[in-house]
C-alpha cells in the first residue's frame, strides 16, 4: 500500500522551461473539442462585476491562453472594456509559474497583451481540493488536466501505466479515480458562484478499450525494466515508477450525476469524439520515421517524464537524472523509429459542462445532457 513518501503517492508537474508548452500539441487539439461549450456557459450566465475565470491545471499556460481569451470576449460583450476580470491560473505548488507568467506577458496570443483590465494571477495548490473562494467563480475551465489522480492508492502498482497493472492494482486506481473526480467537481460547485459553469475537457476511452497508449506505455515498461535489471535504478526507485492518470470512460465521468445533481452542479452538455494520433498524418506523407518518433517522444516527455525523475531516490544528483533520461529517451526513439505507428490511440475527447444551480437565465434547471459521441 501507498507508504508516507510525497515523490511515491503524488504526481509531479508537467516539465518547465517552456518544454511542456511546445510539445503539447495534441493536448491543445483535444482541447479545441470544449471551446463551443464555453459559448454555451455565457448563454446560460448571469454576469455581474466582479468577475473571476478560473483556469484548473494551467500547466504553463499555452494552452490557456484561447479558452481564457475566449471567455474574456463573452465578458467584454456582455459588460463592456472597463469591468476588471480576474484570471487566475490553478496548478500543483511545483509547477513553473515563472514560465507561465513569462508567457502571459511576452506571448502575441496573450490575453494580456489585448486586454488592458485582465488581471492574471496563479494559485499553486492541487485541484483535488478548493483552491479558491466560495462562490467566487464565473466560468472555470479545465482541460486535460481532470485524468491526473491525486495519489497512488497502491505502491508499488506493478506497471508504469495503471490501466495496464494487474486487475486488483486496476481497481484500486480505479476506486481512486471516481473518489478524485468527485472531489474535483465538489471543489468546484463551492467555488462557482450561483449560476456559474464549469467546462471540462479529458481523455477518455472508448467503453470496449482497456487502455490508451498499450504499445507505447509497454515500451516504456520495457524500457525501466531493463534499467532496474541493468542496476542503474534501485528496486525502490523502479517501484515508484508509476505515472499517476487513470482515464474515465464517458460512463465514469456521468457517474457522480447518475441521480441527476451532484454537490450543486447538473450536466447541461456533453460530447464525445473520437481523436486520431495528430502526428500519425504527416508520417503518411512523407515516411520520415525519424521525424514521427521526435513528436511522440515529446509528447510522453513534457507530461510523464516528471513523474519517472520525481520516482528517483532524493539523493540522485543532476548528472544522474540527465543520464536516465537520454537513456530512456534514446531507447524509446529506437523503437520508435523502427516500428513507426500511431500511439496515441485509442482515445475519445470527453467534454462537459457543468452549471451550478441559483442565479441565471435558466435558473439552476438546464435540462441534463443527453450523451453524445461523434467524429472529428
Amino acid at each position: 500500500m501507498a507508504g508516507d513518501d510525497e515523490r511515491a503517492t503524488g504526481p509531479a508537474p508537467m516539465q518547465g522551461g517552456g518544454f511542456y508548452n511546445d510539445h503539447a500539441q495534441h493536448q491543445a487539439k483535444g482541447g479545441a473539442h470544449g471551446l463551443p461549450l464555453i459559448d454555451r456557459a455565457f448563454e446560460g450566465m448571469a454576469l455581474h462585476a466582479p468577475v473571476t475565470l478560473a483556469d484548473y491545471g494551467s500547466a504553463t499556460g499555452r494552452n490557456s491562453l484561447m479558452p481564457m481569451g475566449l471567455a474574456l470576449g463573452h465578458v467584454r460583450r456582455r459588460l463592456g472594456p472597463d469591468v476588471p476580470v480576474s484570471v487566475v491560473h490553478t496548478d500543483q505548488p511545483g509547477n513553473d509559474f515563472s514560465a507561465l507568467f513569462a508567457l502571459l506577458r511576452d506571448d502575441p496570443d496573450s490575453y494580456l497583451r489585448r486586454d488592458a483590465r485582465a488581471f492574471a494571477s496563479a494559485v499553486g495548490r492541487t485541484f483535488h481540493e478548493q483552491v479558491l473562494p466560495d462562490a467566487s467563480v464565473d466560468l472555470g475551465w479545465c482541460s486535460f488536466a481532470a485524468h491526473w489522480m491525486s495519489r497512488a492508492p497502491v505502491m508499488p502498482a506493478g506497471h508504469v501505466w495503471p490501466r495496464q497493472a494487474a486487475p486488483e492494482v486496476r481497481a484500486a486506481f480505479a476506486a481512486q479515480a471516481a473518489a478524485d473526480w468527485r472531489a474535483f467537481l465538489a471543489a468546484r460547485a463551492r467555488e462557482l458562484k450561483p449560476g456559474g459553469a464549469l467546462v471540462v475537457v479529458q481523455p477518455s476511452l472508448p467503453e470496449d478499450e482497456p487502455t490508451t497508449f498499450p504499445v507505447l506505455m509497454a515500451w516504456v515498461e520495457a524500457e525501466l525494466d531493463a534499467m532496474a535489471l541493468s542496476g542503474m535504478l534501485t528496486k525502490d526507485e523502479r517501484g515508484r515508477m508509476t505515472i499517476l492518470v487513470f482515464e474515465r470512460t464517458a460512463a465514469d465521468a456521468r457517474s457522480p450525476f447518475a441521480d441527476g445533481a451532484f454537490a450543486g452542479l447538473t450536466l447541461v452538455a456533453e460530447e464525445a469524439r473520437e481523436m486520431p494520433d495528430p502526428f500519425w498524418p504527416a508520417y503518411g506523407l512523407d515516411g520520415d520515421a525519424a521525424a514521427l518518433a521526435e513528436k511522440h517522444l515529446g509528447f510522453f516527455r513534457a507530461p510523464f517524464l516528471p513523474s519517472l525523475l520525481a520516482a528517483l531516490d532524493a539523493g540522485r544528483d543532476a548528472a544522474f537524472r540527465a543520464a536516465f533520461t537520454t537513456r530512456l529517451m534514446e531507447a524509446l526513439g529506437r523503437r520508435m523509429r523502427a516500428a513507426p505507428q500511431p500511439l496515441l490511440s485509442p482515445m475519445v475527447i470527453l467534454t462537459g459542462l457543468y452549471r451550478k444551480a441559483g442565479a441565471g437565465p435558466h435558473g439552476g434547471a438546464e435540462k441534463p445532457a443527453a450523451s453524445a459521441t461523434g467524429t472529428p
